[in-house]
């Protein structure tokens, strides 16, 4: 099904002990170079059941190399029982990087983002590497999405894209860009303090233009904003306590929710949750149950 560059999955790409790695089930990945040459690392899942009529729907992941794994397991575990669950099998695709299981903070942060952040004191690791966001919105569109077209048995017209983080916020800004590109689009607490005035201003000149997109969900935890009840050692840290109000996770969120929705002008279905007792690091881990089943059931 793919060409003889692929090869399995191993949940550990680092040196290890006599025995082996973990193998993954009904998991690959392959380096796949854009066309400036620049190589991403590429992970699918297709499910092992039957093939429904047209083909399985298609989940886009960002930060695959940190993420890739917890999607698939939920995935897996809740795509058991799809009538007590509502999530079916889907086909999901990684997008990653060749080194380290973990983030390549200055490839996410150039392929992510339009350029540096407004907020310039806002607590982000320095980096010169900004601005990359076009470059890898056309080699998802222009070579990543054909390939797994003519590899994978997928449904084009029935994809989604899920992001964490500055990752979500690239979700949001891809959405205000491009939502024609992928049915359902999912940003779990994403960093629109990033860029939050350039996005809303093109929210504001896309009034009732998105067609192809019909579902949004936003996600951000109760406790993004200042520290939770477990975060003593961080409630001690008075720049840290100002640098979660200066980023506004909750108060963007919803500020964007509600622009969007006003935008769209009820085209979209836009849900927006605020996760008890969520803060960042969890919220991707909380959330998925329902964002895997908002993408593809019209019913939610």
């Amino acid at each position: 099904m793919a060409d003889n560059k692929t090869r399995r999955f191993h949940a550990f790409d680092r040196a290890r002990p006599p025995g082996g790695s973990l193998m993954v089930p009904d998991c690959e990945r392959f380096p796949l170079p854009g066309a400036d040459g620049r190589r991403h690392e590429i992970f699918v899942h297709v499910p092992a059941v039957e093939v429904p009529p047209g083909g399985f729907p298609v989940l886009y992941l960002l930060d695959a190399n940190a993420d890739f794994l917890l999607v698939v397991e939920t995935l897996r575990r809740l795509a058991r029982r799809p009538n007590a669950s509502g999530i079916h099998p889907m086909v999901v695709v990684g997008i990653g990087y060749p080194d380290g299981p973990g983030y390549d903070l200055d490839r996410r942060y150039e392929d992510f983002t339009r350029g540096p952040p407004e907020i310039s004191d806002a607590g982000w690791q320095a980096s010169t590497c900004y601005g990359g966001q076009a470059a890898f919105i056309d080699f998802v569109e222009s070579r990543l999405k054909p390939f797994i077209r003519t590899r994978f048995p997928v449904r084009a017209d029935f994809s989604a894209l899920l992001g964490h983080s500055l990752a979500g916020y690239l979700v949001l800004d891809w959405l205000c860009q491009w939502p024609q590109a992928f049915r359902a689009f999912l940003a779990v607490s994403p960093s629109i303090w990033w860029g939050r005035e350039a996005m809303l201003r093109r929210l504001a000149g896309r009034r009732d233009t998105f067609d192809g997109c019909s579902r949004a969900y936003l996600t951000v935890g109760q406790w993004e904003e200042e520290p939770a009840p477990w975060q003593a050692n961080l409630a001690a840290n008075a720049s840290y306590a100002s640098l979660r109000r200066r980023r506004a996770m909750i108060g963007n969120v919803k500020a964007f929710s509600e622009h969007f929705a006003e935008a769209c002008g009820g085209g979209v279905t836009v849900r927006c949750d605020i996760e008890a007792d969520g803060e960042h690091s969890s919220s991707l881990v909380t959330c998925l149950p329902r964002a895997l089943r908002f993408a593809f059931f019209d019913g939610d």
